[in-house]
């Protein structure tokens, strides 16, 4: 499972953070060779210093890795949902899978470097942010209803569809199909209308960055790898990830705020 979600991640994902070169240049942070490396040097600095981070703090950046996904995925019905309940629908995407599968996440947790009192404290708070998501996602609806408002069908199965997910899936195989098959390209929607792109020429514009990152990860592999899917590979995969997430969080960040 975990090798057919890293294919899914690499033929998603990857064009999904590929694209925020184009993103930088949109917002003017690139207009020059010197002013790309620039950037391409602070986006690797916010990088490895979450890295870093990560390594001598895992507990408080496994929270703030929650508490800025919470706020990144929430994006994704910025135009649809008023923030209390998009931020709801973002705590269930993140925090759903503590309720059935609290025994997984803790073995995931462990392996990153968590004390297992301190992830089951995580768990716990998880469990209680689900419950507040659920109660936010509720009130939104009633006030729908009180007001004869309805929310757009295909948003509605949506939300219904991730609740039954984060609640019924495996933690990863939940977030891959929720990263993969609605966030990912709901990105690339909103970068190709800004850049006046459709969703497949967005994509094609990404594929330098995606060979540069698959031939990047091979040479690496060929002199660090392992032939075995071991408890190092993954772990020091989940934390690069999350170093250059944090990177293209903030970027997008700075990017919806300049179209409010």
């Amino acid at each position: 499972m975990i090798v057919g979600l890293a294919i899914a991640v690499t033929l998603l994902g990857l064009p999904h953070g590929a694209l925020d070169f184009a993103v930088a240049k949109s917002l003017k942070l690139i207009s020059s060779f010197n002013s790309a490396l620039y950037f391409i040097l602070v986006y690797t600095a916010i990088s490895a210093f979450s890295i870093a981070l990560w390594v001598g703090f895992p507990a408080t950046s496994l929270g703030l890795f929650f508490c800025v996904s919470i706020y990144h995925f929430s994006t994704d019905w910025r135009n649809t949902m008023p923030r209390y309940a998009r931020l709801g629908m973002a705590s269930i995407i993140i925090c759903g899978s503590s309720i059935m599968y609290s025994s997984t996440l803790l073995t995931l947790f462990t392996l990153l470097f968590l004390p297992a009192e301190t992830a089951n404290l995580i768990i716990q708070g998880m469990q209680i942010m689900f419950w507040i998501g659920i109660a936010a996602f509720a009130y939104f609806i009633v006030q729908l209803l009180k007001t004869h408002l309805t929310l757009d069908k295909l948003t509605l199965v949506e939300c219904v569809a991730l609740v039954v997910s984060s609640l019924t899936l495996t933690p990863l195989l939940h977030f891959a199909l929720y990263f993969c098959l609605l966030h990912s390209p709901k990105h690339l929607n909103d970068v190709g209308e800004e850049l006046q792109l459709s969703v497949s020429k967005a994509i094609i514009l990404s594929l330098p960055f995606v060979a540069l990152t698959i031939v990047l990860a091979a040479i690496l592999f060929e002199f660090f790898g392992v032939n075995d899917v071991n408890v190092d590979l993954l772990r020091w995969i989940f934390i690069g990830l999350f170093g250059l997430t944090m990177s293209h969080m903030l970027l997008i960040n700075l990017w919806h705020r300049s179209h409010r």
